[in-house]
């Protein structure tokens, strides 16, 4: 009990938590990210540290303000908006956002994240890591569908057409300075993540169009969940009528504008016709589309659309979706531990209480095997070439066994980590903001209930969890006779102890061998039980090893120093 008297002049303040977590620098002040980065990036390590050291300054700081300051309430009010005619009658579905997101994606774009002559594979993702740490933000989803976009056109890039390769070089290289932004249009009414049901239709038409186009792809039809609707580009499927694949998902790159038409708001002979209102992310404008006849350059061969699109554009964007809450988890166990350290109770600080050292070592230790994971899984794809394999039947044409195996291991621990992580954070997101009691669902005190309404939506980007679940239980058994689940699980778990790989081995084979998840008898409604469940302690496992091999001598933290800390430099500085 306390044996102050009563003061109607309180004095406290928060000011001294406030100034830890507005000073501290996402990349500088991290030890862990820096181990991170020391142990996969090797001799590129010291450059990229310089490069990270000098944008960590406008991430930490300026980029996250500009994310914070989007989202306050009024903000929100109007963060996106449409408005389908100018003043003159003209349709020109023009998308308003907020300012300060308009800043924030501009400068993020212009760091040409996938321009070869300013990023190295390393380079990139570390950068794209450390962006993640403020958030989708209206802006993270541009630059993952962008980086899809790119790798997909970079694959047939030989073979595009000429329009194609300028689109491919305005995303990746710029034009007079300035990049453009990709966007991927797949999900229809009817389908969501049934690719195969999509019904948007492609035609070939050579008539001259009354946009002047002639001898060009087409397409008519509606698509009902577009996000990043403001980019430049999308990659949009659809079927090719009168061709021999005319039941089968194509590929096409989709301007927004056609060249000229940018400035005069004259949209590619498409509608907006709605925009969601979303639970989370609700920087990003996300809607409802309607192709009128809509010029389209086709990526690769017709056939090749619906391999192409689930094995390299979602599979980037399922590595995005977790590497991002990878990072952003960082922050959030950040925030939430020097709170509990800042914050007094009963006359302790609140980390002090039993219950709470728990929580803290939870949070803490989801934050760092999931980062050591989402780092470990993306170094497999930079071994790779950042070159992904559309699918099983491409896998099978490799004659080297081995690498047809690790190829095939990437494919399946993506999805694997794109279930886990996104089942786990929002958990985690909610823990933290109980750190926080009654402040934590404050939206002006914290950034947390933001990231946590965008963790809910990252759960469902890129196919839920029944759906991949399903899909990686397919995938196993179509190559069971050249990499037998039993050695797909020990590969997968390579180092860590031998009981538990064994006892994890009998598990994942039973689980994968039987024959199919598409009967509801009572032993598949069982298996599928069991298989939820398995299939989170299988990828923890994963990052667990990942944590071990990075052999890093944990740095808690501490408040109180890092107040000290910050203070003395502050006052250096000024």
């Amino acid at each position: 009990m306390s044996n102050q008297e009563g003061n109607r002049n309180n004095q406290y303040s928060f000011d001294d938590y406030l100034f830890v977590r507005d000073h501290f620098n996402y990349y500088n002040d991290d030890d862990f990210f820096q181990a991170l980065v020391r142990k996969y990036t090797g001799v590129e390590f010291e450059q990229i540290e310089r490069d990270l050291r000098a944008i960590s300054e406008y991430v930490s700081f300026r980029f996250k303000n500009l994310a914070d300051k989007a989202n306050e309430l009024e903000n929100r009010m109007k963060i996106t908006k449409l408005k389908h005619f100018d003043a003159y009658n003209h349709r020109i579905d023009r998308i308003e956002r907020c300012s300060e997101t308009e800043k924030l994606e501009q400068e993020i774009f212009s760091l040409g994240l996938f321009d070869p002559l300013r990023n190295s594979p390393w380079n990139r993702f570390v950068k794209m890591f450390l962006l993640y740490q403020n958030g989708e933000a209206g802006v993270m989803c541009p630059v993952a569908c962008s980086h899809g976009a790119v790798e997909l056109m970079q694959k047939y890039e030989d073979s595009l057409s000429p329009e194609a390769k300028d689109i491919l070089n305005h995303i990746r290289e710029g034009k007079e300075g300035e990049y453009a932004k990709g966007a991927q249009f797949v999900s229809e009414i009817q389908g969501g993540s049934d690719v195969p049901a999509n019904l948007v239709e492609a035609i070939y038409v050579k008539e001259e169009g009354k946009d002047g186009v002639s001898n060009c792809w087409r397409l008519y039809g509606q698509k009902f969940f577009c996000s990043a609707t403001h980019a430049d580009y999308a990659v949009v499927t659809a079927k090719p009528k009168g061709t021999k694949s005319s039941t089968r998902v194509a590929a096409f790159i989709v301007p927004s504008w056609l060249p000229g038409n940018k400035e005069k708001e004259k949209r590619n002979s498409f509608t907006i016709d709605r925009l969601k209102q979303k639970l989370g992310t609700a920087e990003l404008p996300t809607a409802e589309i309607t192709y009128n006849g809509a010029v389209a350059y086709p990526i690769g061969p017709l056939e090749m659309g619906l391999a192409d699109i689930v094995g390299i554009v979602l599979s980037l964007s399922r590595l995005h979706v977790a590497f991002g809450m990878a990072a952003g988890a960082l922050r959030v166990a950040r925030e939430a531990i020097l709170y509990s350290q800042f914050r007094n109770a009963f006359g302790i600080p609140i980390s002090s209480f039993p219950l709470m050292i728990n929580q803290i070592y939870d949070l803490d230790h989801f934050s760092k095997r999931s980062a050591a994971g989402a780092f470990k899984v993306y170094s497999e794809y930079i071994y790779f070439g950042e070159e992904l394999i559309s699918g099983i039947r491409e896998l099978e044409k490799m004659d080297n066994l081995e690498e047809r195996k690790r190829r095939f291991r990437l494919r399946e621990l993506i999805m694997l980590q794109k279930i886990v992580v996104a089942d786990e954070a929002p958990k985690m997101i909610r823990k933290a903001i109980s750190f926080f009691g009654g402040h934590g669902i404050m939206e002006d005190f914290l950034p947390l209930p933001r990231l946590h309404r965008d963790s809910m939506i990252m759960e469902l980007w890129e196919g839920p969890r029944n759906v991949l679940l399903t899909q990686i239980h397919r995938d196993l058994s179509r190559v069971k006779d050249w990499y037998p689940a039993d050695e797909f699980c020990r590969d997968v778990l390579k180092g860590a102890d031998s009981d538990l790989i064994e006892e994890y081995v009998l598990e994942f084979t039973r689980i994968i061998s039987h024959d199919s998840l598409l009967r509801n008898d009572q032993q598949t409604l069982a298996i599928c039980r069991d298989w939820e469940e398995f299939s989170n302690n299988l990828f923890i496992a994963y990052q667990e090893q990942a944590l071990r091999e990075l052999n890093y001598a944990d740095k808690p933290l501490n408040f109180s120093k890092l107040l000290r800390s910050f203070k003395k430099r502050n006052t250096a500085i000024a």
